[in-house]
């Protein structure tokens, strides 16, 4: 019986060897199967988050691409502009020094003319004041002087013959001298006519040299006022071109920066999308009532008055950040929807956030009071197997330690599911793996796959993400805004500044135009006076002549009162008479023969006079203001060479600016060509790799 029990057992025993043998295998199998599926489960997870990755990449790629080619048709515009305005101040610039050119021998022709002009305007006022002149002075001065003298021969004539008749016609001395001194009388009348004239002229005469005079001084001033104005002129076309220049820097300025506001808009819109599907996410991992509660926290808050730090803490998973990615998985398995719990100060203030989640039906929501928190203290074993977990995986402010430990303090991270189960049976405390797997204080276990795309702390760190980048570019969005208002004002008071010396500078040129249409008039007044000057002198010699007529008529009128009556002259008037027959005669007949000298002297004079002020001192004008005005906005005929290679030089300056300008916008839009054609190739590179890790 013994020997038979033994053979049993020995027959037993190798039959359990056996099959330990076959159980081993097929553990060795198994847990080959489980590496094997874990590791093809961890390439699929990479290949999705690849996928995703390259998706996220190739959305990014295209919306740049969209504004590249947004900010392509802006410069292709660009440059179509540019070159217009290239190619117009091109084409001013070849007119104005084909004007120049023009102007140029024009004004050498000008100078010639003018040179031969004034050599025979002088050649004419030699002939005039050397020749012409004094002749026909002198034919006049012979005429006027024979003419008086033969009115005054004849005047004593009449005298003579008067007083013979007068001794035939009075009867007695009493009433001849009555009647010449009426006739003296009428004299001294026509006389005091006379001397009156004579004073009205020589007034008149005084008062046109001082107007000529004063007018003279009013031309000169005129005159210099014109030179500060035209420099003024200058002053403010440099001015309004200054500004101009300044003004198109800006508005080039001003571009960019709408081209940067458009990249940050699509940025910010890129990035609210983002935002919104993380937050999506992390609705869809809490429950209903909890993302309905969390949303209306944020309006009860500020309608509360909370203050946030010191009264409201927000969320468990707000409050703690990890201390390596590698302790996700462990980190929310310890504190599953605990970390969708909100954390307050006092139960008071929780109470009053409930109370307007149950007024207005808002959800329902867990807070973790500080004040009421009970913690109790924690031995951790000392072992190299397993750590705390709120030590080793989280850190966090010392602020809201208690709802920590209330969360966290009862976990243990462990190497390995049997040491999770050893540490949680020895410990009393829950212990998890940095897979996931859950052994707990009471004995159960919790363990599997886990779906690393549901993470609650994934679609938390995903949405903080989202919102600080968001965030960041709202504020860059912000600043750009406020530059390129402020570039916009700037431009608007360069605009209103340059209006404003635009309209300075066309008053300007109109206070000119009208000066010099003032020194024109005054120019002609005092020609117009100089004659009247010229012919009230011409007058002032026979009205002498008269009033001393006069005196001589009266003197001999006054030496025959109180002398006898007599019919007949006495011999010495006889002889008077006689002579002064004679005189008459020899005088007519030189004044006959002296009209003719005096009529071709005036002739002579006339034409002279009239060649050299309807001719040639009217020719030299033109001449001289064709070459000498530079008034701005005057005609071409009028534009001096110095305002013409002055408005070349400008015209230049800005040919320049527009070439470089020119250039780029060619230089960037080769680069944006350039990029264009990286991003189209990067796309293409993208769509080839999205198909080869689909398939």
């Amino acid at each position: 019986d013994k020997s038979r029990r033994a053979v049993e057992y020995t027959l037993y025993d190798k039959e359990l060897r056996k099959a330990r043998e076959a159980l081993d295998e097929i553990e060795h199998s198994r847990n080959d199967e489980v590496d094997k599926l874990s590791q093809l489960d961890e390439e699929v997870r990479n290949m999705h988050e690849q996928i995703m990755a390259v998706q996220a990449d190739q959305k990014t790629k295209t919306n740049a691409l969209k504004r590249n080619q947004v900010y392509l048709k802006g410069l292709e515009k660009d440059k179509t502009t540019a070159m217009t305005h290239k190619t117009k101040l091109t084409l001013e610039c070849k007119e104005l020094e084909e004007q120049l050119q023009q102007g140029t021998e024009l004004v050498a022709a000008n100078k010639r003319e003018l040179k031969k002009l004034n050599e025979e305007i002088a050649k004419v006022e030699r002939e005039l004041g050397d020749t012409v002149q004094p002749a026909y002075e002198e034919a006049k001065g012979t005429m006027v002087r024979m003419t008086n003298e033969r009115d005054e021969a004849r005047k004593q004539m009449e005298g003579l013959y008067a007083k013979q008749g007068r001794g035939k016609q009075f009867r007695s001395k009493k009433d001849r001298d009555a009647h010449l001194q009426t006739q003296v009388k009428e004299l001294q009348a026509a006389k005091a006519e006379k001397e009156e004239l004579l004073n009205g002229q020589r007034d008149k005469l005084s008062g046109l040299r001082k107007s000529v005079a004063s007018e003279a001084k009013d031309v000169e001033k005129k005159r210099k006022d014109l030179q500060q104005k035209a420099k003024m002129l200058d002053e403010l076309k440099r001015s309004v071109d200054e500004k101009k220049r300044l003004r198109n820097e800006m508005a080039d300025s001003r571009k960019e920066q709408w081209r940067s506001i458009s990249e940050l808009s699509d940025k910010v819109t890129e990035a609210k999308e983002a935002s919104r599907r993380a937050l999506h996410d992390v609705k869809r991992s809490m429950p209903f009532a909890t993302a309905t509660g969390l949303d209306a926290l944020k309006h009860i808050v500020v309608a509360e008055k909370l203050t946030v730090g010191v009264q409201y803490f927000g969320l468990v998973v707000e409050n703690f950040d990890l201390t390596d990615q590698k302790y996700q998985t462990a980190v929310e398995v310890a504190a599953q929807n605990s970390l969708f719990h909100i954390i307050v100060d006092t139960d008071d203030t929780a109470a009053r956030i409930m109370k307007r989640l149950e007024k207005e039906k808002l959800g329902r929501v867990t807070f973790l009071p500080l004040n009421q928190l009970k913690v109790d203290s924690v031995r951790y074993p000392e072992s190299t197997d397993v750590a705390p977990l709120m030590e080793q995986c989280i850190t966090f402010d010392p602020v809201v330690r208690r709802a920590m430990e209330h969360v966290f303090a009862r976990k243990l991270l462990a190497r390995s599911v049997d040491v999770a189960a050893t540490w949680s049976t020895r410990s009393h405390l829950d212990a998890i793996t940095l897979d996931g797997d859950l052994c707990s204080r009471k004995g159960a276990l919790t363990g599997g796959f886990v779906d690393q795309e549901k993470s609650k702390l994934r679609a938390h760190y995903a949405l903080k993400t989202a919102e600080e980048g968001l965030k960041e570019l709202e504020k860059e969005h912000k600043e750009m805004k406020e530059k390129s208002t402020a570039v916009d004002q700037q431009v608007s008071n360069i605009m209103g500044e340059v209006q404003r010396l635009e309209a300075k500078h066309a008053n300007l040129d109109h206070m000119m135009s009208r000066t010099e249409d003032e020194v024109s008039k005054l120019e002609k007044a005092i020609e117009r006076h100089n004659k009247q000057v010229k012919q009230i002198e011409d007058d002032v010699p026979n009205t002498e002549t008269q009033v001393t007529s006069f005196d001589g008529q009266i003197a001999r009128l006054q030496e025959e009162m109180g002398t006898d009556l007599t019919s007949t002259l006495s011999d010495d008037e006889q002889a008077l008479l006689d002579q002064l027959k004679a005189t008459q005669t020899r005088l007519d007949g030189e004044i006959d023969q002296h009209t003719q000298v005096l009529e071709d002297a005036t002739v002579k004079r006339q034409k002279l006079q009239s060649l050299l002020e309807d001719n040639l001192i009217m020719r030299r004008t033109e001449l001289t203001e064709s070459s000498s005005r530079s008034r701005p906005g005057a005609s071409n005929a009028n534009v001096s060479q110095a305002q013409m290679k002055e408005d070349l030089a400008q015209k230049k300056r800005e040919l320049e600016e527009a070439a470089q300008t020119t250039d780029d916008v060619d230089r960037q839009l080769s680069e944006v060509k350039t990029t264009d054609e990286k991003l189209r190739a990067e796309i293409v590179a993208i769509k080839n790799e999205l198909e080869k890790l689909k398939t």
